[in-house]
C-alpha cells in the first residue's frame, strides 16, 4: 500500500479541478489527467478524502460534457470509483449532480458508450437508491430515458447494435431506482402509482413482443431473469398496482418452462377458465367435534338446563365462546405452510454467479435457464400472494396437469406445459424446489375450491362436469407428489413436495374421491419418518398428521396405518429400516434412514397387569404410526417389554406429540384409548422435560385426549372409567408442578385446559386429596402474572363449577364468583373475555342448585355484586356483552323475594338488568349479543317472583319481543325471540299483554312464511317451528273471555296458520317435543276449552280448524 496515495490523489485532483475551471480547457490535460486517476486502485485502498471527492465530483459535472463521448465514458468511470468504491458517505446535492449528469448523457451519447454509462449509474443506484428518487420522471417516467430503452416501440438503439446489453443494463437501473432503501417500506411510495403501471405495462410487452435469436440466448437469458424480477419488485411492493393477469400468467407459465420443452418463441396469454368464476361454494363443515385447540367443555348438567326450551336447531343454543370449526392439522412447527419467501428486494448478481457447477459455456447456460425458471417461479409466487384466490384459481387448469389417466399424466401435450410437469423434470434442483413452492402457494388454503372435486362413477362420459375435472386435478398431483417422493434425492426439494402433500391432504375431500390416493401417499411418506435428516422427519410427520386428521373420515385412512400381516410376523419391525422404506428403486438412498445402534438396550422393564376392566390395554399396538411416535420420544414397545431408547430431535418430539393430538382428536377410540395407560406414562416424562417447548406441546396432548374422552362420553360411548381415571391420576402430579414453576406461561395456560378437561365423570372418582389440588391450583393461578394463565385459570373454574360434586360446595362456588369478579375488574380484555364466559357457567351452576333444596344459597352480598358486574358487562366489548347477558338472565331467574327483603339494593340492580338486557336485544348491532339477550329474557321470565315482585316492565319487554320476532332481519333473533315470548307458564303472567302478544305471534308466523333472504333461509323452518310452539303454548293458556280478543288476528291470519302448522306437523316425528306441544293445544281447544257467545263460537271454531288436520 502506497502511504503517499491520498496526498498525490489530492494534488491531481487538484490540478485537473483547476484545468476544468478554466474558460477553454486542454482537453488533452484533462484526458490525461482523468486517465491517471482511473488507474488509482479505488478497490484495493481507501486513500480519497472526502472534500477532494465532493471537489472532482462538482467540477467534472459541471464541465465535462456529454457530447465528448469518450472523455464522458472515462468520467463517468471516474465518478462511479470515487462514489462507490471508497466508502465516503455524499450529500444528496452531490448525488443529483451526479444523477443528472448521467442522464443528460444517456440522452446524447451514441451506444457505444451508453453501456459505460448506464453500468456505472447501476452501480450509484444500486449502492444509493434514494439518489433517484428525484428523477423518477426523468429515469422511468412515460419519456424516462430508461423507459424508452426498454419501450419496443420507440427504443432509440440503432438496428446494427445488439439491444440486448442495453436492455440489461437498463432494467437493472429501473430496479434500483424502485428498490426500497433498507426495508424501508414508505420508500417506494415516492414512486408514483401510474409510474409504475408504465414501467408494469413496458416490461409485459418487452417479455411478450422480444423474440430470442439463437446466437444471444446467453444474454437473453440474463435479460429475462432482470426482467422477471422487476415486475416481482412492481408487484409485491405495490399490491395497488392493475395486473394484466393473462399476459404475466402466460409470461410466467412460458418462462417456467424455458428449456424444458419445445414452445412458441414468445408467451401466449392465459384467459381463466369461466366456470370458476361461479359462486364460492359454501364452507364445509366437519362432521363432529370442535377445533382441535384449548376450547371450552360442554357439560350434561348445562346440556338438560337448555332443554327446557324444545329447539330443534342446536346451533342456538351454543355457548359464547365456540369458535368457528376448524378440526385442520395444525403443525407444531411454526409456519409450516408457508412456501419460500418471496424477496422484496433482489441482489443484482454478477455474470460470474453460476452455482458450483463448472465454468463451460455450456455449463453456464443450463445454470443461467435454470434461474430464468427460478425468477418466473419468484413471480408466480408474488402473483399468487397479492392476487385474489378466486382470481388464481381461474388459471389452474393451465398450470396444474388434469389428465383423467393420473397414472400416464405427463404423456399428455397439455400436462407438460404445467407446473407438475416442470417439477418432475426439471434437471436443476432448486428449479424444482422453486416450482414445487408456486405448487404449494396454489394448494395452501384451497379447501372451499376443491371441496367442489369428485371422481366420475362413469369411466366414459362425453361431458366432464367441472367438479370431475377438479377430481382429476387432485388425482394427478397426487400422483405427481408420490412419484417426486419416490424418485427424489435432494433434500430440499422432498420437503417441499412433502409440504405440498400436507397442503394437498388438507384440501381434499376424500370422501368423494376414489380410494387408493391416501395409501399411496401414506407409502411414500413412510420412509422420511426414519430418515436420518430431522427436516424431513417432520416433514413426513405433518403429512401423516395431515392425512390423520381428515375430516370426513375415511376408512382408507386406518387400512393404510395399520400393521399389514407382513409386519405383524415381528412386532420389533419398527425398529428395522426395512420395516418404514420402501427398498424397490431406493438402494442408493439406503444411507439417509436411521441405524438399531440409536436404541439403548438397558432400562428394560415388564408392564405390569392392567386393572379390571381394562382388557383394552395392550401394550404392541396394531398402528405403526403410534410406534414411531412413541419411538421418537424414547419408548419402544415389544410383546409385553418396554425398551427404552434415546429421544428424537425436539422438532421431531414436538411434531409426534401434535400427532398424537390428531390420531386423539379424530380416531380415539380406535387407535388411542387402548393405550391410555401407556400414554400417560409417556406424558408425564414429556411433562418433567428440560425443553420448555416439549412440556407445553405435551399439556397439549393430555388436554385434546381428555377432551376427546369426554367427546366420547356424549356419544354414548364412554372409556372404562378405571383407565380415566388411572390417565388423570398419573398426569395431575406432573401437571401441578407445571402449574406452580415461575417460567413458561403458555403451558401453565394449558395446564388449566387440562385440569377442566378431566370431566365430571372422571373428577368425582378422583381421591378428595386430587380433587382438592386440582381447585387449589385453579384458584392460586387466578392470581398469576401472566394474563393468558388468569385468563385460562378463571375458564376452567367456570368449567369445574358446574360439576355436581363441586357446585353443591358453596364455599367453592363463592371462591370461584370471587375470582370472576376480581377478574372482570381487569383491564385486559382477554381476561374479561374468559371471565365473562366463565360468569355465565357460574350462574348456569347456581340456577342448577335451585333444584336442589338441601345446597345453601350463595351469599347476598356475593349475589348482588355478581349482578352489578354483570350489568357493567353487558356495556363492555361485544364478546363480554355475549356472556354477561346469559349471566343476566340466569341471576334475574335466581331472584327470589328473600332476596328482596334481605337486600333491597338488588330490587334496583334487577330492574336496571331488565333495562340492560332490553338494550342489548333491540339497540346492539352484534346480533349474536342481540339474541343471547332474547334468550337470557326468556330465561329470567321463568322466575315467577319476577311478575309479582315487580311491577311495570312487562308491557316493555313483550311489546319489545314482539317486534324482534316479526321484523328483526336475523332469524336466529326472531328465533329467540319467539322462544322467550313463551316462557311465562300461566296466562296471569301475561297479564294485559296476552291479545297483544297473540297477534304479534300470529303476524310473526305470516312473515315468517314469506323470508325471501337467501343468507338466513336455513333458519326459516327453524323459525316457523318456533312460532307455531309458541303459539300452541299461548294457546293452552286462553280463557273465555281471551277468544274475543284474538278473533282478529284469527280471521287475518287463520289460513296461513293452518298450512304452516299443517306442513310442520307432517314433517315432524310424534314423539317430538315441539309436535307434542302441539298435540296438546289441538286436546286443549277441541275438549277443555268451551265457548259462551258467538264471537267466542267463531273464535273457538277456527282454532279447532289450524289445529285439527288430516294426517
Amino acid at each position: 500500500m502506497d502511504p503517499n496515495l491520498p496526498q498525490k490523489f489530492s494534488i491531481i485532483c487538484g490540478d485537473l479541478c483547476n484545468l476544468l475551471y478554466a474558460k477553454d480547457y486542454d482537453k488533452a490535460t484533462v484526458n490525461s489527467l482523468i486517465d491517471e486517476l482511473n488507474s488509482k486502485p479505488y478497490k484495493a485502498q481507501l486513500f480519497v478524502r472526502k472534500h477532494d471527492a465532493e471537489m472532482l465530483v462538482t467540477a467534472l459535472c459541471l464541465s465535462i460534457k456529454p457530447i465528448d463521448e469518450y472523455l464522458a465514458a472515462k468520467t463517468s468511470h471516474l465518478i462511479n470509483s470515487v462514489v462507490t468504491k471508497q466508502s465516503l458517505q455524499f450529500g444528496s446535492d452531490y448525488l443529483w449532480k451526479v444523477i443528472s449528469w448521467h442522464i443528460n448523457c444517456i440522452k446524447k451519447c451514441s451506444d457505444i458508450i451508453l453501456p459505460d454509462i448506464l453500468h456505472n449509474m447501476q452501480c450509484i443506484l444500486q449502492l444509493n437508491p434514494h439518489a433517484g428518487q428525484k428523477f423518477i420522471e426523468d429515469l422511468i417516467g412515460l419519456d424516462g430515458v430508461l423507459s424508452n430503452l426498454i419501450n419496443i416501440d420507440k427504443s432509440p438503439i440503432s438496428s446494427t447494435q445488439n439491444p440486448l446489453p442495453i436492455c440489461l443494463l437498463a432494467f437493472k437501473c429501473m430496479s434500483c431506482v424502485i428498490t426500497t432503501e433498507d426495508g424501508k417500506t414508505d420508500q417506494t411510495n415516492l414512486v408514483p402509482l401510474d409510474v409504475k403501471e408504465w414501467i408494469s405495462q413496458l416490461v409485459i410487452k418487452f417479455l411478450m413482443k422480444y423474440s430470442i435469436k439463437l446466437q444471444d440466448e446467453f444474454l437473453y437469458c440474463k435479460v429475462i431473469i432482470s426482467a422477471l424480477r422487476l415486475l416481482s419488485q412492481l408487484y409485491f411492493n405495490e399490491q395497488k398496482i392493475t395486473i394484466p393477469l393473462p399476459e404475466v400468467m402466460g409470461i410466467c407459465r412460458h418462462f417456467v418452462l424455458y428449456g424444458l420443452i419445445n414452445q412458441g418463441p414468445t408467451p401466449e396469454r392465459l384467459m381463466p377458465a369461466q366456470q370458476t368464476i361461479a359462486t364460492i361454494p359454501l364452507k364445509v363443515i366437519p362432521k363432529g367435534g370442535k377445533k382441535q385447540k384449548i376450547r371450552k367443555q360442554r357439560n350434561n348438567a348445562i346440556e338438560s338446563l337448555k332443554k327446557e326450551i324444545p329447539v330443534s336447531d342446536k346451533s342456538l343454543m351454543k355457548d359464547v365462546d365456540n369458535f368457528e370449526n376448524h378440526s385442520a392439522y395444525k403443525p407444531a412447527s411454526m409456519n409450516y405452510f408457508e412456501p419460500q419467501k418471496t424477496k422484496n428486494t433482489w441482489v443484482l448478481t454478477s455474470d460470474s454467479d453460476m452455482s458450483d457447477v463448472e465454468n463451460s459455456r455450456e455449463a453456464k447456460l443450463i445454470a443461467l435457464k435454470s434461474r430464468v425458471r427460478q425468477s418466473a417461479s419468484n413471480l408466480l409466487l408474488v402473483l399468487i400472494k397479492i392476487a385474489e384466490k378466486r382470481d388464481i384459481f381461474g388459471y389452474w387448469w393451465a398450470l396444474l396437469p388434469d389428465s383423467p389417466d393420473a397414472i400416464n399424466w405427463s404423456s399428455e401435450e397439455s400436462a407438460k406445459k404445467t407446473l407438475a410437469y416442470c417439477a418432475v423434470i426439471d434437471p436443476i434442483a432448486n428449479s424444482r424446489a422453486s416450482v414445487l413452492s408456486v405448487i404449494l402457494a396454489l394448494l395452501s388454503g384451497s379447501r372451499m375450491y376443491l371441496s367442489q372435486a369428485e371422481t366420475s362413477k362413469k369411466d366414459n362420459t362425453s361431458f366432464i362436469p367441472f367438479s370431475i375435472s377438479l377430481g382429476y386435478v387432485i388425482t394427478c398431483m397426487h400422483q405427481v407428489l408420490v412419484s417426486i417422493l419416490d424418485s427424489e434425492r435432494s433434500h430440499a426439494v422432498i420437503i417441499v413436495a412433502l409440504k405440498c402433500c400436507a397442503a394437498l391432504v388438507q384440501a381434499t375431500a376424500y370422501h368423494k374421491m376414489r380410494e387408493g390416493l391416501i395409501s399411496d401417499l401414506v407409502r411414500s411418506t413412510k420412509k422420511f419418518l426414519v430418515h436420518r435428516d430431522v427436516t424431513l422427519q417432520v416433514g413426513a410427520l405433518i403429512t401423516i398428521g395431515c392425512i390423520l386428521s381428515v375430516d370426513p373420515k375415511v376408512d382408507e385412512i386406518r387400512k393404510s396405518i395399520q400393521k399389514d400381516t407382513i409386519d405383524c410376523v415381528n412386532n420389533s419391525n419398527i425398529l428395522d429400516k426395512e420395516y418404514n422404506v420402501d427398498r424397490e428403486g431406493c438402494d442408493d438412498f439406503e444411507e439417509g434412514y436411521s441405524d438399531d445402534d440409536e436404541l439403548i438396550d438397558s432400562d428394560l422393564k415388564f408392564i405390569p397387569k392392567c386393572d379390571k376392566g381394562s382388557d383394552l390395554e395392550n401394550v404392541s399396538s396394531n398402528c405403526w404410526i403410534l410406534d414411531i411416535c412413541f419411538k421418537n420420544m424414547g419408548w419402544i414397545f415389544r410383546e409385553n417389554q418396554v425398551i427404552r431408547c434415546k429421544p428424537s430431535a425436539i422438532p421431531i418430539i414436538l411434531e409426534s406429540l401434535q400427532v398424537l393430538s390428531a390420531i386423539a382428536f379424530h380416531h380415539m377410540s380406535e387407535l388411542l384409548l387402548p393405550h391410555l395407560s401407556l400414554l400417560s406414562d409417556i406424558l408425564c416424562e414429556m411433562l418433567q422435560h428440560d425443553h420448555q417447548d416439549v412440556v407445553l406441546q405435551a399439556a397439549r396432548t393430555a388436554s385434546i385426549i381428555g377432551d376427546a374422552i369426554q367427546k366420547l362420553e356424549r356419544m354414548d360411548q364412554p372409556p372404562p372409567l378405571n383407565q380415566c381415571v388411572s390417565f388423570w391420576e398419573k398426569l395431575l402430579t406432573p401437571l401441578s408442578l407445571v402449574l406452580q414453576s415461575h417460567e413458561n406461561g403458555p403451558a401453565k395456560a394449558v395446564v388449566c385446559d387440562c385440569i377442566a378437561n378431566i370431566g365430571e365423570r372422571s373428577f368425582k372418582e378422583l381421591p378428595s386429596r386430587k380433587q382438592m389440588v386440582c381447585c387449589t391450583l385453579l384458584v392460586g393461578s387466578c392470581g398469576d402474572e401472566e394474563a393468558t394463565v388468569r385468563a385460562a385459570a378463571v375458564r376452567a373454574l367456570a368449567m369445574t363449577v358446574v360439576y355436581r360434586t363441586l357446585r353443591e360446595d358453596i364455599c367453592f362456588v363463592s371462591d370461584c364468583g370471587e375470582n370472576i369478579v376480581r377478574a372482570l375488574a381487569e383491564p385486559t380484555l382477554v381476561v374479561r373475555t374468559k371471565a365473562a364466559w366463565a360468569l355465565g357457567n357460574l350462574s348456569d351452576a347456581l340456577v342448577l342448585n335451585m333444584e336442589e333444596p338441601e345446597v345453601d344459597d350463595i351469599d347476598d352480598d356475593l349475589l348482588r355484586r355478581l349482578l352489578e358486574v354483570s350489568i357493567q358487562c353487558a356495556t363492555d366489548n361485544d364478546k363480554i356483552k355475549m356472556s354477561a347477558t346469559r349471566g343476566l338472565g340466569n341471576f334475574l331467574r335466581l331472584i327470589n323475594n328473600e332476596h328482596l327483603v334481605r337486600s333491597p339494593q338488588i330490587k334496583t340492580l334487577c330492574e336496571t338488568a331488565l333495562e340492560r338486557l332490553l338494550h342489548c336485544a333491540c339497540k346492539v348491532s352484534n346480533m349474536k349479543v342481540r339474541w343471547n339477550a332474547c334468550y337470557a329474557m326468556g330465561n329470567a321470565m321463568k322466575n315467577e317472583h319476577l311478575f309479582t315482585c315487580f311491577n311495570g316492565w312487562q308491557r316493555q319487554v313483550f311489546s319489545s319481543l314482539c317486534s324482534l320476532a316479526q321484523e328483526c332481519k336475523n332469524l336466529k333473533v326472531r328465533i329467540n325471540a319467539a322462544l322467550a315470548l313463551r316462557a311465562p307458564t300461566s296466562r296471569v303472567q301475561y297479564g294485559q299483554q296476552f291479545a297483544a302478544v297473540w297477534s304479534a305471534v300470529m303476524a310473526a308466523m305470516d312473515s315468517a312464511a314469506n323470508v325471501d333472504d337467501f343468507t338466513e333461509y336455513q333458519h326459516k323452518d327453524n323459525l316457523i317451528e318456533q312460532l307455531c310452539v309458541t303459539l300452541a303454548h299461548m294457546c293452552c293458556l286462553l280463557t273465555k273471555s281471551d277468544l274475543t280478543e284474538i278473533l282478529d288476528p284469527l280471521v287475518f291470519h287463520h289460513e296461513c296458520a293452518k298450512t304452516l302448522y299443517t306442513q310442520l306437523c307432517h314433517k315432524l316425528p310424534p314423539e317430538n317435543a315441539s309436535c307434542l306441544k302441539i298435540l296438546q293445544a289441538a286436546k286443549y281447544v277441541t275438549v277443555d276449552l268451551t265457548a259462551n257467545c258467538n264471537t267466542q263460537q267463531q273464535s273457538l271454531g277456527m282454532l279447532q280448524d289450524i289445529f285439527i288436520w288430516d294426517m
